[in-house]
């Protein structure tokens, strides 16, 4: 009896580690990416009334490939809030499914700002400085895109929150 016990013992024990380094570089995150978003825009205090799409929306991923591109089944949540007044602000939190996806949509971040500021620069300079203060970055699984005036006090509360 107690070779059998010790047998399943050692074999749950077996299953469990197999587990754990099958997972490679997938993680969860421990926030939603409402929550990111929340906790960023609090840290904002000039933004003004941005408009929101999130996983639940029937456009996200129109809305996402704005930011991204992604394949959507490698999102595993959403949020982007930006201006419908054609002002530069955008917040995005995207999860991704696994390090290297977030990886590959913090590069796409990062040329998304490229791309706006390139825009601004043309379309309406006076927004330049919003665009010229922008994060994009990432840690482990959740990825963030922060343009506004005051990105780097989002910046600050998104690494905090991270334990970056």
């Amino acid at each position: 009896m107690k070779n059998i016990f010790a047998l399943i013992t050692i074999v749950f024990a077996m299953a469990a580690f197999a587990g754990c380094s099958a997972s490679d570089n997938t993680q969860t995150s421990k926030f939603t990416a409402k929550e990111v978003t929340s906790k960023v825009t609090s840290a904002m205090n000039d933004l003004k009334d941005l408009h929101e799409t999130d996983k639940n929306a029937d456009n996200w991923t129109n809305i996402m490939n704005y930011v991204t591109d992604i394949d959507p089944d490698k999102v595993t949540d959403i949020d982007y809030l930006y201006m419908t007044d054609g002002s530069a602000e955008e917040i995005c939190a995207i999860i991704a499914i696994d390090e290297d996806s977030a990886k590959e949509i913090e590069s796409d971040m990062k040329n998304r700002i490229s791309t706006r500021k390139s825009h601004f620069e043309t379309y309406d300079p006076e927004q330049l400085p919003k665009v010229e203060a922008a994060y994009a970055g990432r840690s482990g699984n959740t990825c963030i895109l922060i343009i506004g005036a005051q990105a780097q006090n989002g910046k600050y509360e998104f690494n905090k929150m991270m334990g970056s």
